[in-house]
């Protein structure tokens, strides 16, 4: 089996290492391990950031690996969609798309196996990512038609290291403009940031990261 992992700038550092450590660091000999270096903001559609934004990422990440896949003589790609996935179609997940159209396997969803699922049984095996919350690209916190940029997604990534170095972890910070920023936190953590001191502070910190408005997305994560 060959494990295949895009790193880009689309990721943040911690996660770059993450699935770089991730085969032997479970002692898994039979697993090979693969870095493809990409470079999204060389893709012209993409860094306009259009509705399909998703599905181009998708489709240009799948092509790339399908041609190392050919290059190792292997046929089949597998990738981690599941049943939840698959609910939403692809309004809710653009990349189902390009897999559908690249001949992807999900074998996740194929085994109707639910996010839920996933999780309790990496419980059971005693994987450690077993209750590590959702992580989206750093694209996904640009608004639709904003341009994709290197400073862009650096500050996101900045402002969201911000709030894990103080106990904050599976938040977003998503850009309005260049000077507003709306932040997304998971429903447990919403009353602790509310707390006045520990708020201002943050805010202090994030505003030296370059934005001037800091805003609350109430219904959270």
């Amino acid at each position: 089996m060959l494990a295949l992992h895009a790193r880009s700038c689309l990721q943040k550092k911690e996660e770059q290492e993450r699935a770089a450590a991730w085969p032997k660091q479970h002692g898994l000999a039979a697993v090979r391990l693969r870095v493809v270096e990409l470079e999204p903001l060389q893709w012209p559609e993409f860094v306009r950031n259009p509705s399909g934004r998703c599905y181009l990422c998708k489709r240009h990440i799948y092509q790339h690996f399908q041609a190392v896949l050919a290059e190792e003589g292997i046929a089949v790609l597998l990738d981690g969609s599941n049943a939840d996935d698959l609910e939403l179609g692809e309004a809710g997940r653009p990349g189902l798309r390009a897999i559908a159209e690249l001949s992807v396997r999900s074998p996740l969803a194929d085994c109707s196996f639910s996010k839920e699922e996933i999780r309790a049984l990496s419980c059971e095996l005693g994987l450690e990512t077993w209750n590590q919350p959702a992580s989206s690209c750093l694209a996904a916190r640009i608004p639709q038609g904003m341009k994709i940029t290197a400073a862009r997604l650096e500050l996101v990534a900045a402002m969201e290291q911000v709030l894990a170095e103080a106990g904050f972890f599976g938040c977003r910070a998503r850009l309005f403009d260049e000077a507003t920023v709306c932040l997304q936190f998971q429903n447990k953590d919403m009353e602790r940031f509310c707390s006045k001191e520990l708020c201002e502070r943050l805010c202090s910190r994030l505003k030296k990261q370059g934005v001037k408005k800091i805003l609350l997305d109430l219904d959270g994560r």
